[in-house]
């Protein structure tokens, strides 16, 4: 089985017209799944990348659902949108009625199992009664027990933030932290969060089914570069083979 590329961008990001174009280009590139990024109201554990990304998008403003209506009918790729269940609590079930209407595969709620981890399941039991599967996110300081209880309820694996935020560069041993994962999980394993090539090729050796990249991404499209985004894709989907 081949190693697993999920690659994300932020809905609209930097103009619609890239956006689209990345996405094109992207998917014949070797990606798996895309993952998107509704800009929120407030981006707890997001870097500062991504979160330029989502005031400039919200800056000029779009319709979120005619953009992911248009996602959906270029790309035929498993898309997983993702967005912070504050932002969505109150009206859940129209929420992900909306996104299973357009045909969105899945939805990545990152602060799930950090501010709402007492109701996970309700909650994830909810989106999948309404058409929808949960991809969910988890970090090394979320206990193990947890981390194995949801490893069993994610769909179509588990992401697995080595970092408290996306492209922070805390100083961590990817390689320790996915074997203790590994340890736990049996489902597809994912991780993300402030690789390098190298920690790339390493965390696979370790144990990993894949990897999730986004703010080099992100940061390539701030600077009106898509062909260094692809590039990018390119470089990381070669170590993915490679090994």
């Amino acid at each position: 089985m081949g190693k697993y590329l999920v690659v994300y961008n932020t809905l609209g990001f930097p103009s619609i017209d890239r956006f689209l174009l990345f996405l094109k280009e992207a998917r014949n590139r070797g990606v798996d799944f895309f993952e998107i990024g509704i800009p929120p109201r407030f981006a707890k554990y997001d870097g500062p990348v991504i979160r330029r990304s989502y005031s400039h998008v919200k800056s000029f403003g779009i319709d979120v659902w005619e953009v992911l209506k248009t996602v959906r009918k270029n790309i035929d790729l498993p898309l997983i949108v993702l967005t912070y269940l504050d932002d969505y609590i109150e009206n859940l079930g129209m929420f992900v009625e909306n996104l299973h209407t357009i045909e969105i595969d899945y939805v990545l709620f990152p602060d799930l199992l950090i501010d709402y981890v007492d109701r996970y399941q309700d909650i994830v039991k909810e989106v999948k009664d309404r058409g929808l599967k949960v991809t969910l996110f988890v970090s090394p300081s979320m206990p193990d027990k947890l981390v194995a209880e949801v490893s069993l309820l994610t769909h179509p694996f588990l992401y697995y933030g080595l970092r408290p935020a996306t492209g922070i560069p805390i100083p961590i041993d990817p390689v320790a932290l996915v074997k203790r994962a590994r340890r736990l999980v049996n489902n597809t394993l994912v991780v993300g969060f402030g690789l390098s090539i190298n920690d790339i090729a390493n965390v696979l050796r370790a144990g990993a089914d894949g990897v999730a990249i986004g703010t080099v991404i992100v940061e390539a499209l701030e600077n009106s570069e898509v062909n260094q985004a692809l590039k990018i894709i390119e470089t990381v989907r070669g170590v993915l083979d490679g090994l």
